[in-house]
């Protein structure tokens, strides 16, 4: 189970300690609290900045690490298989190779408390990358993506700051949906990630998508109204609010490989370029439910 986020305490607690020190100590020979107290919270403030960017470093390291994984897998689906067999060789072969970025990204949650928002985004990255497994290449469950991606859901300021995990919150709203009776518990979490990432039309026409699917069309119009607003340069949703306006179906197909990585709808098999899933990779931004 992944570790929840927090803030780098460690960290916090080194500046802090480094400050009171610089502050307390030379007035215990005499200097006074006037000539010390600057220069202390300065130390402080440098230490925490300086701790963070080497924690930093080594997260990096170990994100770097999976994306070789990552970019050997999609060398992997580039070879499309001759025979059934060999389909089902590559997609063992694709499932473990995406297990082994998961263990490797795993390793980093060492340093959680250290680095301000690593333990957020690596389980933002570990669990889109469950659900790519599950979602396109039908291995394990979304139960094995939920717990992550559900520590990458962020609120507030930081969501903000962090809005381009907004691929990881999308998945996190598919697992919900795919659930029992829990459109709700997607469209709040798809309500709370359009406020931060306004401008990802993707995001507002899969927040349509799945209310179309439950009959509610009026609800799927006004989301995508409000997306047009926030995302005016994507032709796609504009597009899809005239089919739903003039009572026909949206069409999704045009958002290509950033659609299909949901697993809501499949590729026409009559198309080459996806007779094999299309990996999405995990640091950028299946079937119809069941």
């Amino acid at each position: 189970m992944p570790k929840r986020p927090g803030l780098c305490m460690y960290t916090i607690y080194l500046a802090t300690f480094v400050a009171v020190f610089f502050t307390v100590v030379p007035t215990l020979f005499g200097v006074s609290f006037t000539w010390t107290t600057v220069p202390g919270i300065i130390l402080g403030i440098l230490t925490y900045v300086w701790v963070n960017r080497r924690a930093g470093k080594r997260v990096e390291a170990v994100t770097q690490a999976a994306d070789a994984e990552m970019a050997s897998l999609q060398q992997l689906m580039a070879r499309p298989p001759a025979t059934p067999a060999q389909q089902k060789q590559l997609q063992a072969a694709a499932g473990q190779k995406i297990q082994a970025s998961v263990e490797i990204l795993k390793q980093g949650f060492i340093f959680q408390k250290w680095q301000l928002g690593a333990a957020t985004m690596l389980n933002a990255r570990i669990g889109m990358l469950l659900f790519v497994r599950w979602a396109q290449m039908q291995q394990g469950s979304p139960t094995d993506a939920l717990p992550y991606l559900e520590k990458s859901r962020v609120k507030g300021v930081t969501a903000k700051l962090m809005s381009s995990m907004w691929p990881a919150w999308a998945m996190l709203a598919v697992c919900y949906y795919k659930g029992e009776n829990a459109l709700s518990k997607a469209a709040e979490v798809l309500e709370e990630a359009v406020k931060h990432a306004a401008k990802e039309g993707l995001l507002w026409s899969l927040y349509a998508w799945m209310l179309e699917q439950e009959d509610q069309t009026d609800a799927a119009i006004d989301v995508l109204a409000r997306g047009k607003a926030g995302a005016a340069d994507d032709g796609r949703l504009a597009e899809n609010l005239t089919l739903l306006q003039n009572g026909k179906k949206m069409q999704m197909r045009a958002y290509g490989e950033q659609w299909y990585q949901f697993g809501l709808e499949r590729p026409r098999i009559a198309d080459p370029r996806h007779q094999q899933p299309r990996m999405a990779h995990p640091r950028a931004r299946g079937g119809r439910r069941r």
